[in-house]
């Protein structure tokens, strides 16, 4: 009989070989770092929490499955809460009983945290989360998308998926022509107009300055403060594979603070953001600040995840909205009125605190973390 108990450094060897051998390359052998950045982002990053760990299920000495732990505090109506994010979560394949996974989802969800969530989960394990008591969060499991060079981004997609970055680079100058040629058709809308405020870069601190202006309007956000920002900005760096990390602060003719937005620039396909974050009557001036940015920073598109709040701003920007039954946002609480207030979009609530940022890692996670920035 196997037993579920919290995930130690010892653990990590074979957590990362199995990671490697489910999610990564097949093999079990892990790359250089793998096991370091597991320990950061699950042992020793500033709000790891005892309480809420990540768990193993183990049998016989032999690690079966894991579900990760990453805690993050917010507030609900001024006071302090904690949310569990939990992922990745994965069983071994050998494993012939088809308990372990959702014996370790469950365990994880009866643990004290106020508010659990995953904003990456496959259809097997969102009936697992509802069969617990959890739901979905449909809009948030919508992504959205806004192209700035269609050709390229398109063709960029399709090839590195297939694996075929020779094709890409000899295909890249044709349809650089074409892209050319397309976005200069009238009103076909891949050149965004240009913004009518000013940004510069967003820093740990002026994150934290201007949060309470930015939350004003909200029952549950993030309870953000410098150490973990820090931490949180180095590790956005570290996801090179995704892109390089901008943060901008977006302000309007006077100088006000309207809000802010972080993605990660890619010149090759679409490029991830990660947040959007102001006042429901400045979401707009902020996403009309961060297309712009994006276009001029070579970017062939955007992906986002959609929220409540930029529904209306990003359907009348041309962006489109898909979903293919890839991920599912999923959410559980016993706190009474949490989950009505991040239905009704009532929270800030991103990719910022969920798990896809940092569930698409790249070899050899030892390189310095970079932005475009100077953060």
């Amino acid at each position: 009989m196997g037993q579920i108990r919290p995930l130690s450094l010892d653990d990590l060897p074979a957590v990362v070989s199995l990671y490697e051998r489910i999610h990564r390359s097949g093999s079990p052998t892990p790359p250089p770092g793998l096991a370091a950045y597991f320990a950061r982002t699950f042992l020793n990053h500033p709000w790891a929490d005892p309480d809420i760990p990540s768990l193993v299920f183990e049998d016989g000495g032999q690690i079966l499955g894991f579900i990760g732990s990453t805690v993050r505090r917010l507030r609900f109506d001024g006071r302090p809460i904690r949310l569990g994010c939990s992922g990745p979560f994965f069983v071994n394949p050998d494993t012939p009983s088809k308990t372990v996974g959702p014996f370790l989802l469950r365990r994880y969800m009866q643990g004290p945290q106020d508010l659990t969530i995953t904003d990456a989960a496959n259809e097997t394990v969102r009936r697992i989360w509802q069969r617990f008591g959890g739901g979905c969060l449909h809009l948030s499991s919508i992504r959205w998308t806004r192209l700035f060079r269609p050709m390229q981004c398109v063709a960029d997609e399709l090839l590195i998926r297939a694996g075929k970055r020779r094709v890409q680079l000899a295909v890249r100058p044709a349809l650089r022509v074409l892209d050319s040629v397309v976005t200069r058709i009238p009103r076909t809308g891949f050149r965004p107009a240009p913004p009518e405020v000013t940004g510069e870069p967003l820093t740990p601190d002026l994150m934290i300055e201007h949060l309470p202006v930015i939350a004003r309007s909200l029952r549950v956000y993030p309870d953000y403060d410098g150490c973990f920002l820090r931490w949180l900005f180095r590790e956005l760096g570290e996801v090179r594979r995704l892109g390089v990390r901008c943060a901008m602060l977006v302000r309007d003719k006077d100088g006000s603070v309207l809000g802010w937005y972080v993605y990660l620039i890619r010149t090759e396909g679409l490029s991830q953001v990660l947040q959007i974050a102001a006042p429901e009557e400045n979401v707009g001036p902020v996403i009309d600040h961060l297309l712009a940015h994006a276009r001029a920073a070579g970017a062939p598109g955007l992906l986002g995840r959609l929220e409540p709040r930029l529904l209306v701003p990003l359907a009348t920007r041309r962006c489109f909205l898909h979903n293919k039954g890839r991920y599912f946002a999923m959410i559980h609480s016993r706190v009474p009125g949490l989950t009505a207030a991040i239905r009704e979009g009532s929270a800030l609530l991103t990719r910022m605190e969920g798990e896809t940022w940092y569930g698409h890692w790249s070899e050899p996670f030892d390189a310095a973390p970079t932005d475009v920035t100077g953060n």
